[in-house]
């Protein structure tokens, strides 16, 4: 309880780690969910990685700071540029209006529906070259030998990366979010940010598909994008592809497994997966993101300074039980607005290829396999932090086909 900023009222401290908390309970989304019942905003002593900050705990304040941008920015020190070492900035993502709607122009294009309906065969193709290599099997540890690899594989090949380094990519990634050292973090992020430097430079000289040309040939108020603004559009787009989808899908194909009425309800209706996407998406948000306290002023009766951290859980926003009733079942007949890619100017920007990789991974699984269902009492292993994630998922079936 040392080093409490004066302006902090005492009834708002909470001398806890985000991330240990979290992780209490067999259910990470119910042990977050406990924060419901103090204040709808609170000054956490270990926000996140062992630094202090607020926690909005409820939908309508972390809703309201979305759309806030004057207040609340996106425009954070640190971070990403901070480890590499160069003033670095996500691209949009880190960077608050009316930028932000010139930088988010050049890629807006490549991730419209239309333009991700062009993916779908490519999609199938891949779910289904993952599935082949296991379905014989009759089990298959989720995680690894699809979870992760599938939505990596389309990520690389929007990007026109090669997948047999997927291995490397994804030990990165891991070391980036969730190194147990700095020294880890820092490594990864480098590494990451000098193969994307070279990637990018070759596709200066000739880029070789959409989204390339998008970035290398972008503008920004009329001059063309310079390597900085480059990178910080590669670099984004490198830690959405790899994490947010793959712990996404271990939850829905969990509930899955462990609810056999509803898996056996989607099989004989295909036609209500993708409304199943929506309650899966707002009942499993994994994302825990931030912003910065941009001025002083007072928020909701609380003061605020410029500079704090206010970190946004998401599931604490989709499982608010003032906004959804009985909000930790699933019901797929939900009619219900959430925020699970967010909201306002700064909502994913990969939404429409999110939900249909989720839709494509329920559909084929549910077209080949029956009774899917956890392969014995150790089966899954979860990570909390700024991603919730499943880590191991080991499953089993019968096949539809009735072959061994």
């Amino acid at each position: 309880m040392n080093n409490i900023p004066a302006h902090i009222p005492p009834a708002l401290v909470w001398d806890h780690s985000f991330d240990r908390f979290t992780a209490e309970m067999e259910d990470p989304f119910l042990a977050a969910s406990r924060l419901h019942a103090g204040p709808p905003l609170i000054w956490a002593t270990d926000a996140a990685y062992g630094r202090p900050g607020w926690i909005a705990t409820r939908h309508d304040l972390i809703d309201e700071i979305f759309l806030d941008h004057e207040h609340f920015s996106a425009e954070r020190p640190g971070m990403i540029g901070e480890m590499i070492g160069v003033d670095l900035r996500l691209n949009p993502i880190e960077i608050d209006p009316p930028a932000h709607h010139a930088y988010r122009r050049n890629l807006n294009p490549v991730f419209t529906p239309k333009a991700m309906s062009a993916l779908e065969d490519a999609v199938r193709q891949t779910c289904a070259m993952l599935v082949q290599i296991f379905a014989a099997r009759g089990e298959c540890d989720f995680i690894a030998d699809f979870a992760v690899p599938f939505p990596s594989y389309i990520f690389l090949d929007l990007m026109d990366l090669p997948r047999d380094m997927a291995p490397t990519f994804l030990k990165w990634e891991e070391d980036l979010m969730r190194g147990g050292e700095v020294s880890d973090r820092v490594g990864a992020a480098r590494a990451i940010y000098q193969y994307l430097c070279d990637h990018k430079d070759r596709q200066v000289a000739d880029p070789s598909n959409p989204l390339n040309r998008a970035i290398v040939d972008g503008h920004f108020e009329g001059r063309p994008l310079d390597h900085l603004e480059m990178m910080g559009m590669y670099y984004v787009l490198w830690v959405g592809g790899l994490d947010t989808v793959y712990s996404t899908l271990g939850w829905v194909m969990h509930h899955l497994a462990t609810h056999p009425d509803l898996q056996a309800r989607l099989a004989e209706h295909p036609e209500l997966v993708p409304q199943a996407v929506e309650e899966f998406t707002r009942a499993y948000s994994v994302v825990v993101t931030h912003r910065r306290v941009a001025r002083d002023f007072e928020f909701h009766g609380v003061a605020m300074k410029a500079g704090e951290e206010v970190h946004l859980p998401l599931a604490l926003a989709n499982r608010d039980p003032d906004r959804f009733a009985d909000p930790h079942r699933v019901r797929i007949d939900r009619k219900s607005r959430h925020i699970a890619f967010g909201t306002g100017v700064h909502n994913c920007l990969g939404v429409h290829l999110a939900k249909r990789e989720i839709r494509i991974v329920i559909e084929e699984f549910l077209r080949q396999f029956s009774h899917i269902r956890l392969a014995g009492e150790d089966a899954m292993q979860f990570h909390t932090g700024r991603t919730f994630g499943v880590d191991r998922l080991r499953l089993c079936w019968d096949r539809r086909d009735g072959s061994e």
